[in-house]
């Protein structure tokens, strides 16, 4: 009795740890499915608590698989001895696993109208409750979208589906697809062990046709050049890698090293390159106390007509308050820099626990083991315009942001040339953190065929193409330099276009079609 109550629990946790290696820097796309459609089997017939203890074990796998980098922010520059540090990740672990618990909670519930092992209940509604599920996990306590099943198809026929329906739409269509999976699997064991068809023979045909055609179609849609370049526009542009170690980075006997580092890169670049990016919060200090520092750069740019952009902090004082912002601005315009100036960016959407604290009153108790700087920060504009360098429009994104396309969605315009985006990834460590990092911003290129522009501190600083390839990479960990040169791009995808209606029709259709079959 206890064996056949806990292999199912056991083998819950190793199928959802093995979905990391379906992500960057593994890229074994095929393991997700895997992974999704082991959970659905283990799930369909199982009683209410059983379904619900199979997600919680399934999460924990996954999670703890997928995010355990975090451990390294904690340890390392939250500065926590080791017990507290791993009694925080394992919280950590434990919420984001409750998601996958109401996924299977909630697919449970619903099994008088859709029984266990059926096409109502594999292929129309657990596509739409895991998409719920998924929602919640974006949105409560500022949200936690890292490791969507989307992003591990970034490499596999799928690929084709971002420029259409966006990250959600991939989401769903690879729910449905391990729908079929589950469906034709129990059906292929079943009939193996009972000597004898448990599925109409064309039925099963017709299942196995439509994952197929579902699976490998988008392929048609990969060779589609949805956007084009405009070559008559080229512009250099260089990326900007300090690599100043996070130990460092924010102590105040290191800046002027680090602003020595960036002053140097930045002129080693400035003649041959027309734009000269740097990551995020390269200058660790207050946008005010470094004005004759960057009125420099700003010299400097202007003499060799070119732009810099620079990550800084700002502090504004409005309505009684002190605001933080972390920020982009550009120096060498046309007119000489004077703060503040309106060519600039502040992040939106802040890091839980890392710039701000969400129910502070509830988890100031957390919050306050961790020694992490800035991180009482105030939000910028949910919309705002983009950077202009150059001439040419960039729609701009910092750190965590560049994983969510809802935001970027909401800031890109027609006319948008580049998509850029910045950040400081030295958090991770030297972990697979970086690379699932990477390849969601790459999914942002899919989706609005535009090149990404991405520069970071230690890495992963690179160029990536309107069709979400990686052109040129600088090495992790290594002060340097990447540059070359682009054509902005001109044309609109249908997610772009669109936006996230082709989703939402795709998410009304499955619950329609689960609808009509109940009645």
């Amino acid at each position: 009795m206890i064996k056949q109550v806990m292999i199912p629990r056991i083998l819950a946790i190793l199928l959802g740890a093995i979905a990391v290696f379906s992500y960057a820097p593994f890229h074994y796309s095929l393991l997700a499915f895997f992974s999704y459609t082991g959970l659905l089997l283990l799930i369909a017939d199982k009683t209410i608590k059983q379904a619900a203890i199979i997600g919680l074990c399934w999460g924990i796998g996954y999670f703890s698989s997928g995010v355990h980098w975090v451990y390294i922010s904690i340890k390392q520059y939250g500065e926590l001895p080791t017990i507290i540090a791993l009694l925080i990740l394992a919280l950590l672990i434990l919420y984001l696993s409750i998601y996958p618990l109401i996924f299977s909670l909630l697919l449970r519930l619903f099994r008088k109208f859709a029984p266990a092992y059926s096409i109502k209940q594999l292929v129309f509604l657990a596509p739409v409750i895991w998409q719920f599920t998924e929602f919640l996990r974006g949105y409560i306590l500022g949200g936690f979208s890292w490791l969507q099943f989307g992003y591990s198809q970034i490499d596999s026929p799928l690929k084709g589906l971002f420029p259409l329906i966006g990250i959600d739409g991939v989401n769903i269509t690879f729910s449905c697809l391990c729908g079929l999976l589950a469906y034709l699997s129990y059906h292929l064991f079943c009939t193996i062990q009972n000597k004898k068809l448990t599925l109409a023979k064309m039925h099963f045909f017709n299942a196995s046709i439509a994952l197929l055609v579902v699976y490998f179609a988008p392929l048609l849609f990969s060779l589609t050049s949805w956007t084009h370049p405009d070559h008559s526009r080229q512009v250099n542009i260089a990326l900007i890698q300090g690599n100043i170690a996070q130990s460092l980075k924010w102590n105040r006997t290191q800046l002027n090293q680090t602003l020595t580092t960036y002053y140097s890169l930045t002129n080693s670049v400035i003649k041959s390159n027309d734009i000269v990016i740097w990551p995020e919060a390269a200058i660790t200090d207050l946008e005010t106390e470094q004005q004759l520092y960057l009125k420099d750069i700003d010299h400097i740019a202007r003499e060799n007509n070119s732009s810099v952009a620079v990550g800084i902090i700002d502090l504004k004082y409005q309505q009684d308050n002190y605001d933080i912002y972390n920020s982009l601005i550009v120096l060498g315009d046309k007119k000489p820099y004077q703060y503040p100036t309106s060519n600039r960016y502040l992040k939106h959407h802040l890091v839980p626990f890392g710039e701000y604290i969400p129910l502070q009153s509830l988890l100031e108790p957390i919050s306050s083991l961790l020694n992490i700087p800035m991180s009482s920060m105030s939000s910028g504009a949910k919309i705002q315009k983009p950077l202009i360098m150059q001439g040419l429009k960039f729609t701009t994104v910092i750190c965590y942001e560049a994983i969510l396309s809802d935001l970027v969605l909401e800031n890109f315009n027609s006319d948008s040339d580049f998509i850029l985006t910045v950040s400081n990834d030295a958090w991770f460590g030297d972990s697979i953190g970086p690379w699932q990092h990477l390849q969601m911003v790459q999914a942002r290129a899919l989706e609005f065929g535009r090149n990404v522009i991405r520069s970071t501190n230690n890495g992963i600083t690179a160029f990536i193409d309107s069709h979400g390839n990686i052109i040129k990479q600088a090495p992790q960990f290594e002060t340097t330099t990447l540059s070359m040169k682009l054509s902005p791009s001109q044309g609109l995808t249908p997610y772009a276009t669109w936006g996230k209606l082709p989703y939402i029709i795709l998410l009304g259709l499955l619950l329609s079609l689960f609808i009509i079959k109940i009645k």
